[in-house]
Order: structure tokens, then sequence, then C-alpha cells
């Protein structure tokens, strides 16, 4: 069936289930394969090589990929950039499998790193159905998955590809005498679906290759390939230290889908999201439903299985990997009729063929909309995609201007290279992994972090050298081994097994897991009876599956102990981007029924949960406009604040979690990475404030509600329960930034006092 007629479809569906809902707009692609480059004979590949592609009905390659080809051959570090399904894995493998065929030898010619265990599995095959058929020649998984036997013969027979991912190179090099010796002949290390190394975890993988590199003979070659990538001169040049050769193929994925944006009417879009994989379901489509937070895809799939009788399974980290493996299984076999998942599934891991994409709100980025759609229509049928557009403020903003939600650029793939509570884990991790470390030989970040670790006691001079105290230094890696967060990791404990059933990253945590919480994990409830920060642990108890009701936090966090980094003017105002102390204290919750947006009672802690960290932030000082008085001038602070955040989806790609605001009575307005240490998006914020304040004037002046609601200036996110907010105030303050006609008082460095919220 063609999309468009499914389109037609599920809009009369909607006119007569959900008066009110409407789609908006829908836009249809059919794109063709990529511009052609030389054939086979031409392009002087090995026999075998060539032959190997001829198997599998390759005659020529694309342009892009003899672009690839000649630059990775020519030993440049190179970003590869194509849209989905256009030949990426051909255009990184083939100068690798040249180089072995022409220079054949033992050991590990290349790293190929993917960013998952499941990915790199789903992957093999792939690579291994390129490799000629000659003797000795092979690709091989080496992770935390392979079994003991298979890692000997592996490092007894080594294969020419070693595939892996970043969590296998930094445990291994720490642990493992017989990897480091494995891995120590490798020429390239490629790194494949390089837009998820953004945020803590690209931090993570600068780290690991800084340290993978003194284990190599000489630095090897990198490659970076990835559909959706919007910097890529610059991530190259963040993970590798050289600036690299980017190629670039179409943007765009090959064959045909129909895009199409829903407005909600109203309507909850959890409790739409479900209906939609259900009535899709109904038309004969295998249905991913995306969401971004990890309570709300297992509320989801609740009321799909509650309200239409769709057994949905949930996809999501803090899930064991035989839950998800699970699941995977049964979606490439057919018995999953279809997954409510976060962005765990928004890689290209093969779960079978799937035909449509629910959204259940915008994703942070257009480039992490590319990424999940990509996941629709593969192997030539067509996809669909739905977007659900609510009552909040960007959603709004693409509702009055739908084809602007598709012309959007690529945001950049970020992170802080200066986290220091990550760096603090590698060059634990160093010590152990090298026995001693010359600072002296070693970047300025390092040599700060080593200076902190003798100061701790975790580690000691001799000389112009630095030993570890290896008993306390391999307590602190083994506490802090994942490189998927910056904060420490809460286990879940349920109270009537005694088992760990997950883990929730601080300070996340606090939000998910305080106490009396509502807990949905794997399809059942629980209720949080405890827990404490400081131990890492939440206790939790089963309660009923059709238990009605949802918790959100009402918190606080405070900044202190800032240090500037950065120094500019935005419209101007002084605007800072620094390094600061966060003190969150989670004070109650309020209480709502399932698929309801008004709370149902409000309460409070006796004594509240904290938790304290460093991150990176910026802080802008906003003129105080005192004819509004104190009280008008704070709803207007904290509503900036709040679009201010929201802006940030659309200019810095942030998700609605990725940042978090403080507002102050003096006009001073915190908003800082909800990541330790940092992960770049203020950053790119403090680059791009000027955007942001154009974007939040747009929300601000287009909303037609009396001073405040949902679509402009309200947060579920806001600590407060979004009390002391102005839409008209903020307004008003905004335009006065933009006219240039009031300088604010303050500077940044001076105290902020007592926060709004």
């Amino acid at each position: 069936m063609p999309c468009t007629d499914i389109v037609e479809a599920l809009s009369r569906r909607l006119a007569a289930e959900w008066r009110g809902t409407r789609i908006v707009y829908v836009r249809r692609e059919v794109h063709p394969d990529p511009e052609p480059g030389p054939g086979l004979e031409e392009a002087g590949l090995h026999p075998s090589v060539a032959e190997a592609l001829r198997r599998r009905g390759i005659e020529r390659l694309y342009r892009f990929q003899w672009e690839a080809y000649r630059s990775i051959r020519g030993g440049r570090d190179t970003v590869i950039v194509s849209g989905t399904g256009t030949g990426k894995t051909e255009a990184f493998l083939l100068p690798i499998l040249q180089e072995v065929m022409e220079e054949p030898g033992p050991g590990v010619k290349a790293l190929v790193v993917y960013p998952t265990k499941a990915l790199a599995r789903d992957q093999l095959s792939r690579i291994n159905s390129l490799i000629p058929g000659m003797l000795g020649l092979y690709a091989a998984v080496y992770d935390g998955d392979t079994p003991e036997q298979e890692r000997r013969r592996i490092s007894q027979h080594p294969p020419q590809i070693l595939v892996t991912n970043p969590d296998m190179i930094h445990v291994g090099l720490v642990y493992s005498k017989r990897f480091r010796r494995l891995i120590s002949t490798a020429r390239y290390v490629v790194l494949d679906e390089a837009h998820v190394y953004e945020g803590a975890l690209g931090s993570h993988v600068k780290a690991v290759l800084e340290r993978l590199e003194h284990f190599l003979p000489r630095r090897p070659v990198y490659v970076a390939s990835g559909a959706t990538i919007g910097n890529p001169e610059e991530l190259g040049e963040l993970l590798f230290g050289s600036r690299p050769r980017v190629v670039k193929g179409p943007e765009w994925r090959r064959g045909e889908a129909c895009h199409v944006l829903v407005s909600t009417g109203g309507y909850s879009r959890w409790s739409l999201a479900a209906y939609l994989a259900y009535r899709l379901n109904t038309l004969g489509l295998r249905v991913l439903v995306f969401t971004d937070s990890q309570q709300m895809a297992e509320v989801v799939a609740r009321i799909a299985r509650r309200s239409y009788g769709l057994p949905l399974e949930v996809h999501r980290a803090g899930l064991r990997p035989e839950e998800r493996r699970r699941i995977e299984e049964g979606l490439r076999r057919g018995e999953v009729p279809g997954v409510a998942a976060t962005p765990t599934l928004e890689l290209g891991i093969d779960i079978g063929v799937l035909d449509a994409i629910v959204m259940a709100a915008p994703p942070p980025s257009y480039t992490k909309y590319l990424q999940r759609a990509g996941r629709a229509g593969r192997r030539g049928r067509p996809g669909i995609i739905v977007t659900l557009l609510g009552d909040d403020p960007i959603d709004t903003y693409y509702e009055r201007r739908p084809a602007e939600f598709f012309e959007r650029g690529l945001t950049p793939t970020l992170f802080e290279p200066d986290n220091e509570e990550i760096l603090r884990i590698h060059a634990v991790a160093m010590l152990l992994e090298r026995v001693w470390v010359l600072p002296d030989r070693l970047p300025e970040r390092w040599r700060r972090i080593f200076e902190k670790l003798v100061k701790e006691g975790l580690a000691r001079r001799r000389g112009r050298y630095i030993v570890a105290d290896r008993r306390e230094a391999y307590r602190l890696f083994k506490e802090h081994s994942s490189i998927r967060g910056a904060g420490p990791q809460v286990q879940i404990v349920d109270e009537g097994t005694g088992r760990v059933i997950g883990s929730r990253e601080l300070p996340l945590a606090l939000y998910d897991l305080h106490p009396d919480a509502v807990y949905l994990h794997g399809g059942r409830v629980y209720r949080v009876l405890s827990l404490d920060p400081r131990r890492l642990e939440a206790r939790v108890a089963r309660i009923a599956d059709d238990h009605p009701f949802y918790t959100r936090p009402l918190y606080t966090v405070d900044v202190a102990e800032v240090s500037v980094l950065e120094k500019r003017v935005a419209d101007g105002i002084p605007v800072a981007y620094v390094d600061a102390g966060l003190h969150i204290s989670v004070d109650g919750y309020m209480l709502y029924s399932l698929g309801g947006e008004k709370p149902l009672e409000k309460v409070l802690f006796p004594e509240p949960v904290t938790w304290s960290y460093r991150t990176r932030a910026l802080i802008a000082v906003y003129p105080v406009l005192r004819d509004l008085g104190p009280l008008r001038y704070m709803e207007a602070i904290h509503a900036l604040e709040h679009t201010v955040i929201s802006a940030a989806r659309i200019v810095a790609g942030a998700g609605m979690t990725d940042l978090g605001g403080i507002s102050y009575p003096s006009g001073h307005v915190v908003i800082y990475d909800s990541t330790p240490g940092g992960s770049g998006l203020a950053r790119l914020l403090y680059r791009r404030l000027e955007e942001a304040h154009r974007v939040a004037r747009e929300i601000l002046v287009q909303c037609s509600c009396e001073d405040g609601c949902p679509r402009c200036v309200y947060s579920p996110y806001c600590g407060n329960n979004n009390r002391v907010l102005s839409r008209t105030a903020a307004l008003r303050l905004v335009e006065t930034v933009l006219r240039g006609v009031a300088a604010p008082e303050a500077e940044v460095e001076e105290p902020l006092g007592a926060p709004v919220a």
C-alpha cells in the first residue's frame, strides 16, 4: 500500500475517533541512489575485493565511496557523512580490505567500533559479507559478551578486523594484557554511527582514544561515519585531535517515506501515541513508538495494553541486557507487533522490517529525528513517520510553521572535552593500565586531573612520574567503569525479592526515584520506598499494574562556586560560560492521574532528598525592569528562563531534560548541563544565545493565552510546578533586550542571591 493511502486512512480514523486532532502537514519523499563513481576495475580494487562486491550485486562504487577510499588509503583522518542506507559501511571497509589484501600478515589491522554491543554484533554479518573468501581472512566481535573460549581463539588467531565497542576498549585496556596485545597492531580505528558521540559519551570516547594510542606502534588513521553529523569537521577534530578530511554523500535516505505532523488537539500525547500504534497495527504495520523518557515509554505501553489490547513491549536503558535482546529478537521474528522505546533503538540495529514510526514528541534535534525516521520503510518498503505536536512551546511553534520542521539544518554533535568528572575516571584508568604516567607529556587538561588525584590520595609522585594507589584506584574504577554517563548509577532494588531490577543515573535518579514516586519498569508498577543518593540505592515495592497515577518531583536547584571560562556580550547583555557547583533538593512531588495533565495533589517531604555536583553552564544577566515591581519582574525572569530553555531545543538540539535552569531576582539566569561535568549543550547555547532570544520572543508573542500556559512558558519539568510565571512580563523583558534600550546593572561574577526557581 502506498504511504499516501495509509496517511489518508489514518486521517479518516482520527477525524472520526479523536475529534479536535488533525494532520497538520504531510511531506512525501522519494530519493534515488547516490551519484555513481568508477567501476570496480577502474577503481583498481584487488580482484578478491571486487569479486566480493559483485556477489552482492555491486558493479560500481558511488562517488562518495570512491572519495572516502582515496582519503583513507592516503592516510588521512576521514569523516564520512551520508544518508541512511547509502553504503557508508562499504565506504570505510573497502580501503581497509584493500590494504589487507595488498599487505597480508598476522594481527589486527583495524578496530571497527560501534556504540553498542548489539549494533556491533548486528553489523558483523554485513562486514563478513564484504570479506573476500580467502583462507585466514575474517572479522570477529570482541566485547563483554564474548565467551572465554572465543576470546582465546581470537587471541591465538587474530582477525584482520576486530569489531568492538568503546566500553570494551575502556575496560579491556585496564584489566586485560591479552586485549592490549590483540589491538596493538591496529592501523585503523573506525567509529561508525559517530553522531552518537555527544555529551558524556563523547567525552568518554575521546579519553578512551587518547588512552588507546599509547598501546599502538604509531598513531592510527581515524575514520568516523554517520548519516546525521551536522559538524563533521569539528566533531572529527574533537574526537581525533586533528582536522579530518570530510567526505559527503547524499543527505537523504534511500527509498520512499511519508512524514506526518499531527496536532494532539489538547489530548494527552501519550494516549494518542498509544492509539496511533494500535491503529497503524490494524492496518498491518509493525510500529515503533519513540519517547525521550523511560517512564513515558512505560506509560505509552500501559495505555496501549489497557485501552486497545495491543501488547507493546518496552525497550529502554536500565533494563537487563537479556530483556532487551529478547525484545529485539521478537521484533526480528515478527512475534512482537510493536515497541515503545527511548532512543535505545535509534541506532541501526537490525530488528526486522518496521513500517511505521510514531514519535510521541518531536525529538530533541533534527539529527535525532532523521535517525529515528530512518528506522521505518527500509529494504525497499515505504515508511510512515508520525510526529505528535502537543501543547508545549516548541510543538506550537512548529504547528504554525510545519514546513520549517523539515527544513532545519543538522545540529552540531558536541561534547565537553574538559569534563573533569569524566577525565578523572580515565586518569585513574591510565595509571592502572600503564603503571606510571609522565604528566609532562600529556595535554594540560590531563595534567590538572593528575594533580587532583595526588591531592585526593589516589596517586602519588615518584620524581617526575605519577603512580597509583592501586587498591583505591581499582575500587574507584570499578565503581565508575560505565562510560554511558557522567553521574553515579543508583541501583534499584525490589524490596520483595532483594533483586536489583535496574539502575538510574544521578542526577536523574533524584527525579524518578524520590520517595513515594510511582516507578514503571518493564510494564510493572512500583512505589519507591526510599532513595539514598550516597549509598547509590533505591528500594521499591510492587503495586497493582493498573495503578491509575504517576508522579512528578518538586525540587529546587541552587548554584555556587562559579568559575568563569569565557565571557562575551549577547544582544547587549553580559553572558558567560562557566564551571559551577549545583545543589539539588527534591522537596516533594505532585500526583497526576494516568493520561492526565493537571495535578491532583501536592505532597511535601519532612526532609528533602539532596545531591550536589559540578557541571558547565551559561549565565546571562538581564536588565532589571524596576517599573514592573519585584513580583512581576520575578515572574518575567522565571518565564524567560523557561522560554530560552525551550528555544534551545531548536537552536542547540537539546532534549527536554538535557538542560536545567535557575533564575534570580537580580536578573541572572543560569542554564546548566544536566550532565555532571558538562555535555557541551550549555556551551552551544552560550554561542547561539542571540538566536535563542529571537525564538523565545516568537514563542511568547504568538501565544494567545492570558498570561502563561503550556504552549508558551509552562514546563513539565519546572521544579516549583510553574509558579511565579508571566508570559506578558517575559515578552516585555526579551523585547527590551532585543531593542537594546536597557543595560543590565549587574556583572556575571556578582553573587546571585536566592533563586526565584
